[in-house]
């Protein structure tokens, strides 16, 4: 019996065994991050048990585990997520990035990065997913729409062209707006005006922004105000736009090729005679070939990206081609030394036409009533008239050249856990060459000169060779005593700018050569500007109890642009973040539940603006006379000349509502520029020419509100709409007792300075009818400001299954003025009376009614509508195929009058000078561009 049962009992335990291994088996699977690229070093565990593994670099792992089981995968960065083990062998997942790592997105370019619960600043950004569905190839147009409070104004739709960039009003009647530029910690040219000695083509400015490389980006930071100083640099008072380039990834080589192609086609929304588009609109193609390598281990990481676009755009004249190429590599040294580099060309050629301010301009002419009015013209003479523009067309050679070469070197040394030191190393070097020939055909078209003459040639060129070195060194201390976390930063900076330009121009020429050797008349003229700057700063940020944070610190620079007479500038900020909802006893609540987000900031900060170089300086002009030399006073001197100084005071609150379902924040800011660099007139008595002085002071205040909201969030479907709305009130303190003068268009309706007004507001005689019904006529009437003080954008982005994406950007303003030069033109010229009383009309001069030729710059513009939608790896050919359409500039609502009201380019016609806005003539709008795409990745 004894036997039996042990016999019973041996084959009931080999039954159990057998059942136990039956239910274990081997699982594999795959992990893939949110943009479904592989994660190596995932942890892979299964819960309750000791029993794990590790994907390796292509995410790949394998582990015994029994049906019913519970596999957790986590990793640094990401949300955990658990799956549970079915019938199947196989389990991938993929991960989604934590809450801790999107609010770890802030870099602050020198030393290491800081979380943004920890900034009393905001910043505004643009992500990698963002940039590579956007179809623009210029960093201000992927800005535009897509940063909350920043305004971005295009001056023309031709390629390559200067926008007007601006953030919390004008801070500066003598510099530009534009913002710092920095590639990976290296500063960048930036000039985004006509640079000194730039030909006249009347407006069609290139700026040094259209050619910064867009590939390979993987964040784009827009710092504001004056608590960007402390680490970018003393002139940083228009902000910072920071661009984080992909340094690779670990993992097997990922490779990449996309293919765009589209059509653009002109924005005619805004002719006033039809007969304008069909001159000279003509629908273009456009095509582009984007490659990428992205991969490494765990000791080296690379991304090498590189792309090849050409359009022939929306009109018969204007082409350009554009080569990229760029290199980014992360590497892990020693235990203890990183290296992060990165390495960029750009090529960019274009052909440009003659708009604007010039009598040259075609589009000017049709627009501005200087052909007739069009409308009225027979089919006979529309005829004659299309056969002289093509005439012209075919004659017009602008051509834009540019060579552009960027490297940054950055090391990160780890002495300890808790001490790190960062030097970074690196160059911009842009080469420029303009070149425009009018020749004997193109002068005998326009008729300048009589036909059949063959001698009277002129070609211009302009050789603008700028460069700018960076070197940055600073150390970074992380400690906690208790309950006070402190980060301190200490470091020095210079950067090194040099712009040196050559304009040689010939005539007397011969049709046929572009050799300036050839032409029996010839003059030249150089530039020359170099700037150096050096500077240390530090940073303190005290984290109290991880729920408050003091930061404070300084800058001290010296600037050679501000003359041998100056001393360094201290600039000083202080800031204080007070995140009450990271309190326990918050978290606790019930209100938690709702109001799930309360974050308190405000900061102090100093930034400047430097005169131009010699300003301070009393200099004479040297001037060629009879053969010899000849002597006249040129700057008068001013040895009491500072920079102009920028105080800006903040303070915020950021709500997030339902877990962060519902974002909303919103700023109160008040900019106040000291010692304001004004050029008044001087006294026609002293016989002296104009003299910039520190006499002046202007005031920006106004609110930034920003809503974000998750409308809808579930496992298939996502829906985020965005909006923006600011208001600006700028105003001119004072003038020191200077009277008002002109900084843009013309005396008699032009853009001043004056005590009391905006910045650059508009300024004309104006006539109003009275009760009597006579007229009466105010001189330097104030017109309205130039720039709209209330603005915003707005957009929304949907997803399906992480497959599907659909989305829209647009942005929008209003309150501003702007005066339509093409209806005043016509005017004179008798051919529009649109809107101007008949009774008014030839009893006085038009320019005794230039009220009537202003308007609201109202608008609303949908600037990208887009959709894509990625088949995955679902057709065995490739890791990811995704097919996407994009439309460029597809709507426009507000026209208040014929005329674009972004499209302005007043000011940017000298080199860093500033740009008023407020004019609307001559000038394409930017065109409308449906660009269809295919991308494969493998």
């Amino acid at each position: 019996m004894r036997t039996k049962f042990s016999g019973i009992l041996t084959l009931f335990l080999a039954f159990i065994v057998q059942f136990t291994f039956a239910q274990e088996k081997t699982v594999s699977g795959t992990v893939t991050d949110d943009k479904g690229l592989p994660l190596p070093g995932v942890n892979v565990i299964i819960k309750n048990t000791a029993n794990g593994t590790q994907t390796d670099f292509d995410g790949n792992y394998s582990i015994t585990a029994n049906k019913g089981a519970v596999l957790s995968f986590s990793y640094v960065g990401f949300q955990v997520i658990d799956k549970v083990v079915g019938d199947g062998d196989t389990v991938n997942a993929q991960l989604a990035p934590s809450a801790a790592e999107l609010e770890e997105v802030v870099i602050t370019g020198q030393g290491s990065g800081i979380s943004r619960r920890k900034l009393s600043t905001t910043v505004d950004f643009l992500t990698a997913d963002e940039v590579d569905k956007l179809p623009s190839n210029q960093i201000d147009q992927l800005l535009q729409s897509t940063t909350p409070s920043a305004q971005i104004r295009l001056s023309s739709g031709q390629p390559g062209t200067a926008a007007i960039i601006r953030t919390r009003g004008a801070i500066s009647a003598s510099s530009s707006a534009t913002p710092v530029v920095i590639i990976d910690g290296v500063r960048v040219d930036n000039l985004n005006s006509n640079p000194q000695l730039g030909l006249a083509t009347g407006g069609a400015d290139v700026s040094a922004l259209a050619d910064i490389p867009v590939e390979s980006i993987e964040k784009i930071e827009y710092i504001k105000g004056g608590a960007a100083t402390t680490l970018y640099g003393a002139d940083a008072a228009n902000g910072v736009i920071q661009i984080i380039t992909k340094k690779g990834t670990s993992g097997k080589a990922r490779f990449s090729y996309e293919a765009r192609v589209g059509v653009i086609k002109a924005t005619d929304d805004y002719l006033w005679y039809e007969r304008t588009g069909e001159a000279l609109f003509k629908p273009g193609l456009s095509i582009e070939h984007k490659i990428g390598i992205n991969g490494g281990n765990e000791k080296v990481t690379y991304n090498f990206a590189g792309s090849l676009y050409a359009d022939d755009s929306f009109n018969l004249l204007n082409e350009q081609v554009r080569r990229n190429l760029s290199f980014g590599l992360g590497a892990q040294v020693n235990d203890k030394l990183r290296y992060q580099g990165s390495f960029s060309y750009v090529g960019f050629e274009s052909n440009l036409d003659y708009n604007a301010n010039t009598s040259l301009s075609r589009f000017s002419a049709f627009e501005g009533g200087g052909r007739g009015n069009l409308d009225e013209l027979t089919d006979a003479q529309w005829q004659a008239e299309l056969a002289r523009s093509n005439a012209i067309g075919e004659e017009v050679s602008i051509n834009n050249t540019v060579n552009r070469l960027t490297n940054s070197n950055k090391f990160i040394y780890d002495f300890t856990d808790n001490i790190q030191a960062n030097a970074t190393i690196g160059v911009d070097t842009r080469t420029q060459v303009q070149e425009e020939n009018q020749t004997n055909a193109f002068q005998i078209a326009t008729g300048s000169i009589a036909a059949g003459t063959a001698d009277q040639a002129v070609l211009n060129r302009l050789i603008r060779n700028a460069f700018t070195v960076t070197g940055d060194l600073n150390f970074t201390h992380r400690g906690r005593i208790d309950n006070f976390e402190f980060v301190t930063v200490l470091g020095g900076q210079f950067f090194r700018s040099t712009d040196r330009q050559y304009q040689t121009s010939g005539s007397g020429g011969v049709d046929g050569t572009n050799d300036l050797g050839l032409f029996p008349t010839q003059t030249t003229d150089d530039f020359f500007l170099e700037n150096a700057n050096y500077g240390i700063y530090f940073l303190e940020n005290i984290g109290i109890y991880d729920v408050a944070f003091l930061e404070f610190g300084a800058r001290l620079d010296q600037n050679t642009q501000a003359g041998d007479d100056t001393d360094p500038l201290l600039l000083p900020k202080i800031g204080i973040t007070y995140n009450i909802s990271d309190h326990d006893f918050y978290y606790d609540s019930g209100i938690s539940k709702v109001l799930s987000t309360v974050k308190l900031r405000a900061n102090y900060g100093e930034a400047t603006n430097f005169a131009q170089a010699f300003s301070e300086d009393r200099t004479f002009a040297l001037n060629p006379f009879l053969g010899g030399p000849s002597f006249t006073f040129n700057n008068p001197g001013n040895p009491d000349l500072v920079s102009e100084t920028v105080i800006t005071t903040e303070y915020g609150i950021e709500l997030g509502f339902f877990q962060d379902r519902i974002n909303l924040s919103g700023t109160r800011y008040v900019a106040t520029t000291e010692d304001a660099l004004f050029t008044p007139p001087a006294l026609p008595s002293s016989g002296q020419l104009d003299q910039i002085k520190n006499i002046g002071e202007i005031k920006n205040e106004g609110w930034e509100f920003a809503l974000s909201a998750d409308v809808i969030k579930t496992e298939k479907h996502a829906l985020n709409i965005n909006a923006s709305y600011n208001i600006n009130d700028n105003i001119v303190v004072s003038t020191g007792g200077a009277p008002a003068f002109n900084v843009g268009g013309f005396n008699v309706i032009g853009a001043w300075v004056e005590e009391g007004q905006s910045l650059g507001y508009l300024r004309g005689t104006s006539s109003v009818r009275q009760a009597d019904g006579t007229f009466a006529q105010t001189a330097n009437a104030a017109l309205g400001d130039t720039f709209a003080p209330n603005f915003g954008s707005f957009g929304f982005n949907y997803t399906w299954n992480n497959k599907l994406n659909i989305f829209m950007t647009g942005d929008y303003q209003f309150g501003g003025k702007i005066v339509d030069l093409s209806f005043l033109l016509r005017h004179l010229r008798g051919v529009d009376d649109t809107g101007i009383p008949a009774d008014l009309i030839g009893t006085t001069s038009p320019f005794n009614y230039v009220n009537f030729f202003t308007f609201d710059n109202d608008f609303i513009k949908i600037r990208n509508i887009g959709a894509s939608y990625s088949f995955g790896d679902a057709l065995g050919l490739f890791n990811d195929l995704k097919v996407g359409f994009t439309v460029t500039n597809p709507f426009n609502f507000g026209i208040d009058g014929q005329f674009d009201p972004e499209t302005t380019g007043s000011g940017i016609g000298n080199q860093n000078g500033f740009g008023s806005g407020g004019f609307a003539y001559g000038t394409e709008s930017a065109p409308r561009i449906y660009m269809t795409s295919l991308r494969f990745q493998f």
